[in-house]
């Protein structure tokens, strides 16, 4: 029998051992024991049934619908989402490689409907990205495939921010894509995360020159710019960041993977983070991050 800490949980589900003190305190779905020594430890059934919780919630299911089940109750409706998604999954990818539109389009929409978009974009829509990789080296899709699936998502992405609300009291960023920098659907994801965390996004959109970048930044006031790096290993990235950081005092994040971190070392003001995930975390809280970085 496994003997978990609250920080083992937290290291072996990914949820924040905060959020697994919420979920205890306010709704009961933990129930740790103590030691001798009054020391709470948690058991490989506090593990599974966490576990489950997550997957749930990961899902859109509200906590406090999950804290009025029983482990049944959670089984039984993981099962479901497993299945609901085994089908949308496997429909989304005869679609694409029938460029089937109008399936592509039912499929994503039922799971909008039934899940919302952040849901559907982690649990579906970057899957499918990322097997479209696979897809194109074995030669079942091509370019044209490609295109349209992605200009699919684009409409999606940009319905779904459209839809929320600017927070013009938060911290302003400003983001763009560089000149060459075909990575547009990173760059719409990030422009949601970043409003879902509260965030003024002032989106300057793709293919952006360094002079119209630094014009950007002297006119709109901003705590930084934020720049998706999806293509590191572009030839003209390295060279613009350097350009960019030369003309502009503010801080320069650079979301995504880096060919190449000399670059970046080269000045403080550089912030590298690796890929979405780490990023939306850094944003949450950006003054403090921010501040403890340049410092």
């Amino acid at each position: 029998m496994g003997i978990y800490s609250i920080s083992d949980l937290a290291e072996l589900t990914g949820v924040k051992t905060h959020t697994l003190r919420v979920w205890e305190k306010r709704y009961g779905l933990l129930r740790p024991q103590r030691t001798d020594t009054n020391i709470r430890f948690y058991e490989d059934k506090d593990l599974k049934m966490l576990k489950l919780i997550q997957k749930l919630n990961t899902h859109g299911v509200r906590i406090s619908r999950i804290a009025e089940m029983t482990s049944e109750d959670m089984e039984r409706e993981c099962e479901r989402i497993s299945l609901f998604h085994q089908d949308h999954e496997e429909k989304l990818t005869r679609g694409l490689i029938s460029m089937d539109v109008n399936l592509m389009d039912a499929v994503l929409d039922e799971s909008l409907r039934e899940h919302g978009f952040e849901t559907t974009l982690t649990s579906l829509i970057l899957p499918c990205l990322e097997k479209m990789e696979v897809m194109w080296l074995s030669g079942e899709i091509e370019e044209a495939h490609e295109a349209c699936f992605h200009e699919l998502i684009k409409r999606k992405t940009i319905r779904e921010i459209d839809t929320m609300p600017h927070n013009c009291l938060g911290p302003r960023v400003i983001m763009f894509l560089p000149h060459g920098n075909q990575q547009e659907l990173s760059h719409l994801f990030m422009h949601f995360f970043l409003r879902k965390q509260g965030l003024c996004v002032t989106d300057m959109g793709t293919d952006i020159n360094i002079d119209c970048a630094c014009s950007a930044l002297n006119k709109c006031s901003s705590e930084c710019v934020l720049v998706v790096n999806a293509d590191p290993v572009h030839w003209q990235f390295g060279p613009f960041i350097r350009q960019l950081a030369d003309r502009t005092n503010i801080p320069i994040i650079i979301s995504g993977r880096a060919a190449d971190n000399d670059w970046a070392n080269e000045n403080e003001k550089v912030i590298l983070i690796d890929g979405i995930e780490e990023t939306v975390r850094f944003a949450s809280h950006l003054h403090e991050n921010l501040k403890n970085h340049i410092s």
